[in-house]
């Protein structure tokens, strides 16, 4: 048993796992719905190490549950996720297809860099070292201790919002029992873009059916395609076979 000076005692911490623009803001959005569920905008777990980790999350928010949800970025790529230094966290690993990912990745991050939206090499990147490499540390989390780690699609949260929350509320040990496709504004900060997603969508305050994916960047989709590492990752993952050339 914990001692009473434990700030985390009778507490649980959990992070949320994913790429960039992998779904992230919503899927906290929604679990954070939850009464015991904190509410927190995007916070670097990976921080948290030493004597201090501890209280430093515990007082982070009151909410027995801590989610604190960072993806991983550009400069951290071989060394994302490091936990942080409390006992059993629990992990939420989130997951989209590498094409969808990946332009909006590429929006985001290269809006004002328009040659490496067009280059071969920026494709490369995105898809070896950053898709491949980040998700593929991920899944080897979810095979290392499925006690602890939890894998979802976010396509599959598209699709089935209540089924998907109510199996990750029961992964939390939350008292909230009924999935849900709706959420509120977070209490007590913004959504911004460039931490949380400060888009339209997310905005909408429900769950939005999933779009019909066009693949009108041929280069991105033969990067893709072309890309062993990858075709292997979208396979074990699940994700449908991409189109014909």
């Amino acid at each position: 048993m914990a001692p009473e000076s434990d700030p985390l005692a009778g507490r649980t911490v959990a992070v949320l796992l994913s790429t960039m623009r992998s779904g992230s803001t919503l899927l906290k959005a929604l679990l954070a719905q939850a009464p015991d569920v904190s509410d927190l905008p995007e916070t670097d777990f990976q921080k948290y190490q030493g004597p201090a980790a501890a209280a430093q999350i515990g007082a982070l928010s009151e909410e027995p549950i801590l989610l604190l949800k960072r993806p991983g970025w550009f400069t951290d790529i071989g060394r994302y996720p490091k936990m942080p230094d409390v006992p059993q966290v629990k992990r939420i690993v989130l997951v989209r297809d590498a094409y969808a990912n990946l332009l909006s990745v590429r929006k985001m991050m290269f809006r004002h860099v328009p040659w490496l939206q067009r280059s071969g090499w920026g494709n490369r990147f995105l898809v070896d070292r950053y898709w491949t490499g980040v998700n593929r540390r991920l899944l080897r989390m979810v095979q290392a201790d499925a006690a602890h780690t939890r894998l979802v699609r976010y396509e599959d949260v598209l699709v089935d919002p209540v089924g998907e929350t109510a199996r990750l509320f029961a992964f939390l040990g939350s008292a909230q029992t009924e999935g849900i496709n709706t959420y509120r504004k977070p209490r007590g900060y913004d959504w911004r873009w460039g931490r949380d997603d400060g888009g339209a969508v997310i905005k909408s305050l429900q769950v939005q059916a999933p779009r019909d994916i066009t693949y009108d960047d041929r280069k991105l989709l033969a990067a893709i395609r072309d890309s062993a590492a990858a075709r292997n990752l979208r396979q074990e993952l699940g994700f449908p076979a991409l189109p014909a050339q």
